[in-house]
């Protein structure tokens, strides 16, 4: 997932599936996928994604 900010301790990334932007420690799940960290804003955005990640990868490009 690429980082909007370059403070690692306050990095701003977005939840592929809800486009929601926030601080890294606001996301409230996260996952790994093919090497690749992506943030959840709710358990219910990582359960979509990891039900059809390929789906949401290509959504956020």
């Amino acid at each position: 997932m690429e980082e909007l900010t370059e403070n690692k301790d306050e990095a701003m990334v977005k939840d592929p599936v809800c486009g929601m932007i926030k601080s890294k420690n606001q996301m409230k799940a996260q996952w790994l996928y093919k090497g690749i960290v992506y943030y959840f804003c709710s358990d219910g955005d990582k359960e979509m994604f990891i039900a059809y990640p390929d789906h949401w990868i290509i959504k956020t490009k």
